[in-house]
């Protein structure tokens, strides 16, 4: 895993250094929740999932702490927040394509954001429900849905969960979705990943950043964190509200409140 963090200003990003695994950055956000500054945190996973497929799982009635907490009991005892437990168990492991070729009549439902990301130009994001290849996104997905309810225990109050919390105006850590890629299409990048210096500093310039001073080659991972932390930076700006088009998108209260949205989408 790739940390890097953008104080306010232009400065650029600093990637941090250390071997970065999930138990490291859950100590890492209780950490900071409690520095005494308002910090938004990108993470690159899903937090929900189609709510057509979460109301099958769960009822019409369900919410993203249904599907949190099966997660969690799905996977109890296991390190480091791995969350295999969910999607090799009876109840759920049909609706997920987790080996060999796509089986014939598999649909991969997408989430609203996943649509609208796609449709507005920033990146088609992978379904949550593939879950192999190397672009496969729903396994990191299911971790973070045990990492946020973990840190909902630790923090309380203190967290909240960007779209699915109404509590972002007071919370000292808001962690939300991010989706790197929709970073490097606003700065007018493409497609293709980072691996060298001076792409990484014509992004970061186009997100209003100074230019990064390390020479030496580094992983695309690690070019995708330092960029996302830019580009929320950059999203966001500088006033005290982030603006209306971020922190409200364009889909009814239910759906955010079980799908969640890829931060950035739609504005």
């Amino acid at each position: 895993i790739s940390v890097a963090t953008a104080q306010t200003g232009n400065d650029y990003p600093v990637l941090q250094e250390g071997g970065w695994s999930r138990d490291k950055v859950a100590a890492h956000l209780v950490e900071i929740a409690h520095s005494g500054k308002r910090i938004l945190a990108g993470i690159d996973c899903n937090f929900g999932y189609s709510e057509a497929i979460g109301e099958k799982q769960f009822g019409a009635n369900y919410t993203a702490l249904d599907l949190w907490a099966a997660v969690e009991k799905a996977n109890d005892g296991h390190p480091n927040f791995f969350a295999g437990g969910y999607w090799t168990h009876k109840k759920h492991t049909a609706y997920f394509w987790t080996q060999g070729k796509k089986p014939n009549g598999f649909s991969l439902p997408r989430r609203a954001t996943e649509e609208a990301c796609g449709k507005s130009g920033l990146g088609w994001p992978e379904s949550p429900f593939k879950l192999i290849g190397p672009k496969q996104v729903g396994k990191g997905g299911l971790s973070g849905m045990r990492l946020i309810t973990y840190l909902k225990e630790k923090l309380g109050s203190d967290l909240a969960i960007w779209p699915f919390d109404e509590n972002t105006d007071k919370a000292a850590l808001v962690i939300t979705e991010i989706y790197p890629r929709l970073f490097l299409r606003r700065a007018g990048h493409g497609n293709a990943k980072i691996r060298d210096l001076s792409a990484l500093n014509r992004v970061l310039e186009g997100m209003g950043s100074k230019p990064y001073p390390v020479k030496a080659p580094f992983p695309d991972h690690d070019a995708d964190a330092i960029v996302s932390a830019a580009g929320l930076r950059s999203l966001c700006g500088t006033a005290k509200t982030v603006p209306e088009s971020l922190s409200n998108p364009n889909a009814p209260r239910t759906t955010l409140e079980r799908e969640g949205w890829i931060f950035g989408v739609g504005a």
